[in-house]
């Protein structure tokens, strides 16, 4: 009689495979955990999954599944958790899915759902998240939601097409924590009863037609929200409250960090209580209609990095207490009636990135001040009284992108030191009175694309080195006095007339609408020898001594040349700038099919530009907080670091809605891939090489930049592997900058637990010896294949579990996969201890006793060397 075998699974990972889920999959009864996690998996899930009664937790996102969800999930009674985000589901939701009863995660963000949300999920009392953003839901939510959902923590509804009333009863969900049904279709009311979820943290109601109770003009929903002690994001713009803001809005949390009520119609003055709000990160009322001063008590909040009162009706000078607000990244104060001088005391706000106060009545000269701002990206200084000339201290603003000073009354000569803003996109000086001529160093600005010099007085030529600025699309130069012949070449070739109107010297070509320029014409004169003497024998003498000089003048200059040459070999490559649509295009509208990963300020995408260059695109989610500043941060640090194992940023594509980086592709992915990953495994070799690619960068990011860089982030999802297994460092959304001699400054930016060093976690103190501790629990995981999140013995960290198993024996420690990959076991056990010892020592307590990065390449390569010996002469 035959035996039959049945192998039971308890949990199966298929993730990074491709393909289809199979029919046959319904056959393993005893399956408690699915997860596929990738971007290769499409079709349709199968029905036969409601076969998986045993089922605890199904876990199938980013991938490209496709169809209706099959109601027999409704069948999978242990269910807990239900992940199914980032595809393209289509159709409802089944409403069988209200039979799982204990379900406690309910995930379909990022699909395309239609219809309504059934009712029944509403009846599932053990449920704590129901996620569904970001699909197409229509209908109303139920009145009654609140008797039903006793341990729901997080509602996340955003970007769908809901609509009706938010029912007043939903404040009976008592543990809510995070409530977000922004970007839809709400209207009515905005129920007061929010004010009884006391342990609300996240409140997100934008983009909807809420109001407010007309019986009284003020927003009396900031009284009743005064009782979340626990709120930290508070988000209603984009709504119809038509109100006052009450002097009780500074009683709402001290725990606030994020407060936006822009485009709301709101009236009236600031409430000078608004200081109350001390830990305050982002304040945005602009597109309203409030009147009078901005009120200095906004000076307190010392930790705001983005202050956004645009286009209301604020006026009176700008306060001298907001000098305090060093934090501050972004200062919006556009279309607004302020007056006086601006501030002197800009420059102490060092992490300002943009500054707009364009459209006001400010007066007076800019500020010398201002310039010294050399790490600022954007100014808008536009339609305001400004006078003087511009500074030629206006060259220090090196990473500068947008700078808009037109309709002013500045005057003098455009400083020849603009030609050093090389990431100048967007300069505008019209309406002034410029005079003088343009600078041919307008020819080094390699990624200007918008210039507008029209209406001044400035004379002479256009520079021909103007031909060299490859990315401009417009230019205008009309109402001028410039004269000469227009350009041809370069981006002259597709301007049209009416950049060159009104400047009544110029010529050219006839399609330009100037004259024709006219051709040289020297004119012969009939001479005689004696009157050829009479001018030259006087000057003879003159002329040797002119030759003369100019031998020895010319000598020397071929010289300096030379020596230029020399420590300028490598001609300085033109940076390419893609606009939003090319980067949409390049990732069929950054299709989760194309996603590569995720990290805290936003997602990497595989993308094909037009040329077929394969890229990978990093969009930062601008909604994150932090992630403005990471994305400056980044551009801060990549913009002059060079070094071959450091990810490659071909460009960037920035606007106010829409930050990304296009990046060089590494087909091999990340580190961690090939650490954890069931089909492939790396060999000691392999690993030691990238080990040493990585301290070979961090050798240079501390001692080869003219100042010290802390990347302040080393993890393997952070080491990238390119064709040939070569790693390639890559985020430095929170590096920092050690200047002025600083070997330690400090952060309130926390990097990943595990690999944080003990100061850094504890208080926040980042240095290169930060970078160092990290490294060392990155090269302990290499060779070991365990997280330093992982549960060791007695809860000790992967750090004391390495030091004391390592004591015992090193096979203790060492990835089980080497030893089958590996013949030599005396060579693996004599490398292998010896990494652990340099691991060790890059990870000890405290900072002055760790190794620096110049030691760790040193050891390594000393390492990698014995090991090859060893192995060859075994």
């Amino acid at each position: 009689m035959g035996t039959k075998l049945y192998l039971q699974i308890y949990t199966l990972d298929i993730t990074n495979l491709e393909g289809r889920v199979p029919p046959e999959i319904g056959n393993l009864t005893m399956l408690e955990e699915l997860l596929i996690f990738n971007n290769n998996f499409e079709g349709r899930l199968p029905p036969e999954i409601g076969n998986l009664t045993m089922l605890k937790e199904l876990y199938i996102s980013h991938n490209n599944f496709g169809g209706r969800l099959p109601p027999e999930i409704g069948n999978l009674s242990m269910l807990r958790k239900l992940n199914i985000y980032y595809n393209n589901f289509g159709g409802a939701i089944p409403r069988e899915i209200g039979n799982l009863q204990n379900l406690e995660v309910l995930n379909v963000a990022v699909n395309n759902l239609t219809g309504p949300i059934p009712f029944e999920i509403f009846n599932i009392s053990t449920i704590r998240e129901i996620s569904m953003p970001f699909n197409k839901l229509t209908g109303h939510l139920p009145s009654y939601v609140d008797l039903f959902l006793p341990n729901l923590h997080h509602l996340y509804l955003e970007e769908n097409k809901l609509s009706g009333t938010i029912p007043s009863s939903i404040s009976n969900a008592s543990q809510l924590t995070e409530l977000d049904l922004g970007d839809n279709s709400f209207s009515g009311l905005i129920p007061k009863s929010l004010g009884n979820l006391w342990l609300l943290e996240w409140l997100n109601l934008k983009e909807n037609n809420l109001t407010i109770d007309s019986s009284t003009p003020e927003l009396n929903i900031f009284t009743s929200l005064s009782n979340l002690a626990y709120l930290r994001v508070l988000d209603l713009s984009n709504n119809l409250l038509n109100g006052i803001l009450p002097s009780s809005i500074g009683n709402l949390s001290t725990s606030l960090q994020g407060l936006e009520v822009s485009n709301c119609n709101i009236k009236g003055i600031i409430p000078i209580e608004i200081g109350n709000l001390s830990n305050l990160m982002i304040l945005s009322l602009g597109i309203n209609e409030l009147v009078g001063p901005i009120p200095t008590t906004v000076g307190r909040l010392h930790k705001l990095q983005a202050l956004i009162l645009d286009d209301n009706r604020l006026d009176g000078p700008i306060p001298s207490e907001l000098c305090h607000m060093e934090n501050l990244y972004k200062m919006h104060f556009s279309g607004n009636e302020l007056s006086g001088p601006i501030p002197a005391w800009l420059n102490n706000l060092t992490f300002l990135r943009y500054l707009y106060l364009d459209f006001n009545q400010l007066y007076s000269t800019i500020p010398s001040s201002l310039w010294s701002l050399t790490n600022i990206l954007e100014v808008k200084l536009s339609a305001n009284s400004l006078s003087g000339p511009l500074s030629l201290e206006i060259g220090n603003m090196k990473v500068l992108r947008v700078l808009e000073l037109s309709r002013n009354q500045l005057s003098g000569h455009i400083p020849t030191t603009i030609g050093s803003l090389k990431d100048l996109a967007n300069l505008s000086l019209a309406n002034n009175r410029l005079e003088g001529s343009i600078p041919k160093s307008f020819g080094e600005l390699v990624s200007l694309e918008f210039l507008d010099l029209s209406s001044n007085n400035l004379s002479g030529e256009i520079p021909k080195s103007f031909e060299a600025v490859l990315q401009l699309k417009y230019l205008n130069l009309s109402f001028n006095r410039l004269q000469g012949e227009i350009p041809v070449a370069g981006p002259f070739e597709n301007f049209s007339a009416a950049s060159f109107m009104s400047n009544d010297g110029l010529c050219g070509a006839p399609r330009l609408h100037v004259p024709p320029c006219k051709a040289s014409d020297p004119r012969p004169k009939r001479t005689t020898i004696a009157h050829i003497l009479k001018y030259v024998l006087p000057t003879i003498g003159l002329t040797m001594l002119i030759v003369t000089l100019v031998l020895v003048w010319t000598r020397r200059r071929k010289r300096n040349m030379k020596i230029s040459v020399e420590e300028n070999p490598l001609p300085l490559a033109t940076w390419r700038r893609f606009s939003q649509q090319e980067l949409l295009q390049a990732t069929e509208g950054f299709s989760a099919s194309n996603l590569l990963g995720k990290g805290s300020f936003g997602s990497v995408y595989q993308g094909r530009l037009s040329d077929g260059m394969i890229v990978a695109i990093k969009v930062f989610d601008l909604a994150v907080e932090g992630a403005f500043k990471s994305f400056d941060t980044e551009c801060g640090v990549l913009r002059n670091i060079r070094h071959r194992n450091l990810l490659k940023i071909i460009s960037t594509c920035s606007n106010m809605d829409f930050k990304a980086f296009v990046m060089e592709y590494m087909p091999n992915g990340n580190l961690e891939k090939w650490l954890y990953s069931q089909d492939h495994c790396l060999t000691i070799l392999q690993r030691l090489n990238i080990m040493i690619n990585v301290a070979s960068a961090l050798e240079y990011l501390h001692y080869g930049y003219s100042i010290p860089i802390v990347h302040c982030d080393l993890k393997p999802n952070n080491i990238l592997l390119d064709k040939d297994l070569v790693a390639h460092v890559v985020d430095f959304g929170i590096a920092k900058l050690l200047g002025d001699g600083d070997s330690v400054m400090q952060t309130m930016t926390l990097a990943t637990i595990g690999y944080m060093a003990p100061e850094y976690g504890s208080e926040g103190i980042v240095s290169t010896s930060g970078d160092v501790y990290s490294y060392g629990i990155l090269l302990m995981e290499t060779f070991t294949r365990k997280k330093p999140t992982d549960m060791f013995a007695e809860e000790m960290s992967l750090k004391h579990w390495v030091k004391e198993s390592s004591a015992i024996s090193v096979t203790k420690v060492i990835d089980a996969n080497l030893l089958t990959i590996e013949s030599d076991y005396a060579s693996i056990e004599d490398c292998i201890s010896s990494i652990m010892e340099l691991a060790l020592q890059c990870c000890a307590e405290l900072p002055e006793q760790r190794v620096n990065a110049k030691s760790i390449s040193i050891k390594l390569n000393k390492i990698k060397l014995k090991f090859l010996q060893d192995s060859e002469g075994s």
